[in-house]
């Protein structure tokens, strides 16, 4: 806390009186201020380089939410936050120091669950003095746990217990943590945070792309044309490919957007939604069969890709890429012409709209994305009714996760690493 005189005070005597009533007033002030909630700005925040909150502080091409002011936003995700780190984020029970994200009530956790974990924190460093110490834990965690097939990548599972198993891993946990990985480099300045992402970046390379520049559903599967729609990261590719200068990254971001596409042209064309998986065959992308990998819905607009909306919108209004605008155009028309209210959007729909067996509103991994794709058209108010609920939102891991990742988004403080102004891969 910082005073300022109106004059000076040449007096020697009063200047003790005057320090005794600084440090009594400034002790009163912090405790009122903890008592009230706010966070106290902490020494070891300063650190970082990109402290939260960074919304104004780099180029952005969408919209904010219109319905509070740039601090009430801030305050929005700051309150999630710790709301978000109390539930979810815990040491692990083997290796003092090491965390990870708690998946379920056992405990367990996931690849993709760390990977959301070390985004947050990395993001959230200079609102929390703890940042750095939370994300240094979650990396060392997740290395402790590798694929049984590529050992440079994370399993996709980890028992309560802690101990390894044999297994293999799910695609967007490691895309995530790679990419959290630059985003550390960015906020701590810390060399060997570069050095581990783009080490991680090449594994992903060799492991889970393939010649035709589609991405692999994990180290595991051989098998050609088969895709999570999920998985396709354009802000990702971006920053892999400004990370290693490899244009490969380009070539598997232009198949991405060209994959969906093709779908919405092929299969959803009225609503734009996309499916869970497809496959490709003869005739193009198509949706997958029922239980192709996980459950009956695994070719329709389900629990998997609830989350395009984020990803694709994510690079529609930070990267402001005309192709990710044109894949959620017809989307987004859909979704406001038959839904008043984001509240009314359901969990689960079949690709011609209609809403899947048993679904219901209020969920927010699928309504909060749906705020991130608003953002680079011009529909403020869903954009601010999303928000409004996304602040509000209480639910399990899944949903809260999804939902504090789309309140930095939508309160632009997602920021990209390691872009370079007017540099971008050819549409």
């Amino acid at each position: 806390m910082t005073l300022k005189q109106s004059s000076p005070i040449h007096s020697p005597g009063l200047l003790p009186c005057l320090a005794i009533i600084v440090c009594l007033f400034s002790g009163f002030y912090l405790l009122s201020k903890t008592f009230a909630g706010e966070k106290i700005p902490d020494s070891k925040a300063a650190n970082a380089l990109k402290p939260f909150p960074q919304n104004g502080h780099f180029s952005f091409h969408g919209v904010l939410p219109g319905c509070r002011s740039p601090d009430q936003l801030n305050q929005a995700v700051g309150d999630y936050y710790r709301y978000w780190k109390g539930k979810y984020l815990v040491p692990s029970v083997t290796v003092k120091g090491d965390y990870k994200i708690k998946y379920d009530s056992h405990n367990r956790t996931v690849s993709e669950a760390m990977g959301y974990g070390m985004i947050i924190t990395a993001y959230m460093a200079g609102a929390d003095p703890e940042a750095k110490k939370l994300f240094d834990g979650l990396d060392r965690f997740r290395r402790r746990f590798p694929s049984d097939i590529n050992p440079s990548l994370m399993c996709w599972r980890v028992s309560t217990e802690e101990i390894a198993h044999r297994d293999d891993c799910a695609t967007d946990g490691d895309m995530d943590m790679a990419f959290a990985l630059l985003l550390a480099h960015d906020q701590w300045g810390d060399p060997s945070y570069l050095a581990e992402a783009t080490g991680l970046i090449r594994e992903i390379e060799r492991s889970l792309v393939r010649p035709d520049y589609s991405i692999r559903l994990g180290d595991w599967n051989d098998e050609p044309g088969q895709i999570r729609l999920s998985d396709f990261m354009p802000t990702h590719l971006r920053a892999f490919y400004e990370a290693s200068g490899d244009e490969l990254w380009t070539k598997v971001e232009a198949k991405g957007y060209s994959i969906i596409r093709d779908l919405q042209s092929n299969s959803a064309k009225s609503t734009g939604l996309f499916p869970d998986f497809a496959v490709l065959d003869g005739e193009g992308w198509k949706p997958v069969k029922a239980k192709f990998l996980e459950s009956s819905y695994d070719g329709s607009f389900s629990y998997n890709s609830c989350r395009v909306p984020w990803r694709i919108g994510w690079a529609a209004s930070y990267l402001q890429d005309p192709r990710a605008s044109e894949i959620l155009t017809p989307f987004m028309k859909w979704i406001t012409s038959l839904h008043q209210y984001p509240r009314e959007f359901k969990d689960g729909y079949h690709l011609n709209g209609k809403s899947l067996p048993n679904t219901e509103g209020e969920n927010s991994c699928f309504i909060s994305p749906t705020g991130v794709a608003a953002m680079s058209g011009t529909n403020r108010p869903w954009l601010d009714s999303t928000f409004q609920f996304a602040a509000q939102s209480r639910g399990n891991y899944y949903n809260d996760s999804i939902n504090m990742l789309c309140l930095l988004v939508m309160t632009g403080n997602a920021w990209l690493p390691t872009l370079h102004a007017g540099r971008s891969p050819d549409s």
